[in-house]
């Protein structure tokens, strides 16, 4: 191998870059309202819960009602087929040996 030829030839990189990605974006249309393949009976109810919500009011003018609030749920809300399985007592052996000991 000859080192001199090596390093006078010039680097041309594999990869070759298109641009600035804002030029590439900046004549698609913004996509508004259900997915395309949004079944029929679910259209109107992912347009009404994809409408913005109301800005919120300042926490000094009322207190916050059930209504607003309705929307999250606790873990102890939940059905039973929802709710985390209860950890077993091997399993706690395992989660605090470190797993290394546990053999199903």
């Amino acid at each position: 191998m000859q080192p001199s030829t090596t390093l006078r030839a010039v680097h041309k990189p594999l990869i070759h870059f298109l641009g600035p990605r804002a030029s590439l974006w900046k004549d698609a249309p913004h996509h508004t309202g259900p997915h395309p393949l949004t079944p029929a009976n679910l259209v109107k109810h992912v347009a009404k819960a994809s409408t913005p919500a109301a800005p919120p009011k300042a926490a000094s003018a009322t207190a916050a009602s059930p209504k607003a609030t309705a929307g999250a749920l606790e873990f102890s809300q939940l059905a039973a087929r929802y709710r985390r399985a209860p950890i077993s007592e091997a399993e706690m052996e395992a989660i605090e040996s470190g797993g290394a000991t546990y053999i199903i």
